[in-house]
């Protein structure tokens, strides 16, 4: 075991540490789902909420990034082909306009703009965030393709003149939150063979507890 027994995996539902040996001794799948869920409402939920009330723009929605990320690894399958395929399939979760193929006019801007990179695998705006936001944000602070915007829009404009996405970060934090508490009571209420719920607890098993 690479965490020790008495390291804190989280807190149970009245607040009190819990450790990764307590978890590991839970049998019941369901309570381990729940487990989890109480371990990122404390360690990222309840830690990233106080970005939203200071307006930390960029933070904020750097964060949301991360949870997408976090959420596509316990829940959805690798595909070892393409490395944005998690982040995008739990995306569109989080509104269905990330999930929608660009249109002609906005691929066709896309293309002027980043003409000298390779942008074939990029066939939805989902996939645009993860290029130009995520990975831009993550490896050096600076966003180019997606942009934040408090006083001009309540959620996302996709421009299609410009190639350009602009997105409120208090909406796409709060649309995180609720495809965060969807899939996790999808998932705790799912039979067994539901494809989520296998490989949750499978990233319960072999991610945090081995």
């Amino acid at each position: 075991m690479i965490v020790p027994d008495e390291t804190i995996f989280g807190a149970n539902d009245i607040g009190e540490g819990i450790t990764y040996g307590q978890v590991r001794r839970i049998l019941d799948d369901k309570e381990r789902i729940h487990f989890l869920r109480l371990r990122l409402n404390t360690f990222f939920i309840n830690q990233t909420q106080p970005l939203q009330i200071s307006k930390s723009a960029f933070p904020l929605t750097l964060m949301t990034c991360v949870g997408i990320e976090t959420l596509g690894e316990i829940f959805i399958q690798e595909d070892k082909h393409d490395t944005s395929f998690q982040f995008v399939e739990i995306i569109k979760k989080v509104h269905q306009k990330f999930g929608r193929p660009m249109s002609k006019d906005f691929d066709k801007k896309l293309t002027e703009i980043w003409k000298q990179k390779d942008l074939s695998n990029i066939d939805c705006y989902g996939k645009v965030l993860y290029r130009f936001f995520r990975n831009t944000m993550i490896h050096g602070y600076q966003a180019k393709g997606v942009f934040l915007s408090y006083e001009d829009l309540n959620e996302i404009n996709i421009d299609k003149s410009s190639g350009f996405i602009i997105m409120n970060p208090d909406w796409f934090w709060n649309q995180f939150k609720i495809a965060y508490d969807s899939l996790f009571l999808e998932v705790e209420n799912a039979q067994p063979n539901n494809p989520l719920r296998i490989n949750c607890l499978k990233y319960i098993s072999e991610f945090l507890l081995e």
